[in-house]
């Protein structure tokens, strides 16, 4: 079976963190996205669960005091979903 090559753009911090990891199970960076496209392609998708993180509930309010504070000074408007009346 030939190979090919696969060019994937990610943020630089990201790339030395894989780079370490793959190194310390003995592995180069390529490598360990082979093993992962095999899987993904076995299992016919992911093989590891993909969600978004839930965010804590000081996460939550800290958010929600941002949107609110944002909305009085006129920074943002009101979801399309929310009704006026």
């Amino acid at each position: 079976m030939g190979t090919t090559t696969l060019n994937i753009r990610m943020d630089a911090e990201l790339k030395r963190d894989v780079d370490e990891v793959a190194r310390s199970l003995g592995l180069t960076s390529a490598a360990a996205f082979n093993v992962f496209a095999r899987q993904f392609v076995a299992r016919r998708g992911f093989p590891f669960a993909v969600v978004a993180a839930t965010p804590t509930e000081r996460q939550f309010g800290e958010e929600m005091d941002a949107r609110f504070a944002a909305m009085r000074a006129g920074a943002a408007t009101e979801h399309e979903l929310v009704d006026d009346e």
